[in-house]
């Protein structure tokens, strides 16, 4: 998938800011969800049960960054992935993004962020809180081949 722009509602983007800012330090991951397939996000699901911790190997791969910052990286339970679905599919909504937040870096993508991105057909928004006060926003695309491409962002009222 190509997407050139994404289309967020400022006050969307605002909520989603505050929300993520609100549980830093801890990390953020999530679904931005649209009523229409590959529309503007209508909401978001912000990921609550990070279970890395029974999966730390697979982080471990990428390097010593992950023994280094034991709060890195984030792995969603199987339950609550079956919850969310559950509530996409009931809904009738559809993922158009996906997104992450940094604590230490900008908001880039890294080898393990590419390696996990879930699909081409969603965008993929990271938040970096690496200065708290100033949050930077980006979103990429990947696709298929791993390729990445920056996408611009278009607020609305």
């Amino acid at each position: 998938m190509a997407v050139k722009s994404v289309v967020l509602n400022h006050a969307l983007a605002q909520q989603f800011v505050n929300e993520v800012k609100a549980q830093y330090p801890k990390k953020a991951f999530g679904f931005f969800l649209s009523n229409e397939r590959s529309g503007a996000p209508t909401e978001y699901i912000i990921m609550k049960e990070d279970q890395k911790d029974n999966m730390m190997d697979k982080f471990y791969d990428y390097g010593n960054y992950y023994l280094d910052h034991k709060d890195a990286g984030f792995l969603t339970s199987p339950e609550e992935t079956v919850r969310v679905e559950k509530y996409i599919r009931n809904s009738h909504l559809h993922k158009v993004g996906v997104f992450h937040s940094h604590q230490r870096h900008p908001a880039i993508l890294a080898k393990v962020d590419v390696d996990l991105h879930p699909s081409p057909e969603v965008w993929h928004l990271l938040i970096s809180l690496r200065t708290v006060e100033y949050p930077q926003i980006r979103i990429f695309s990947v696709d298929s081949a791993k390729r990445v491409g920056e996408v611009d962002i278009q607020y609305t009222l």
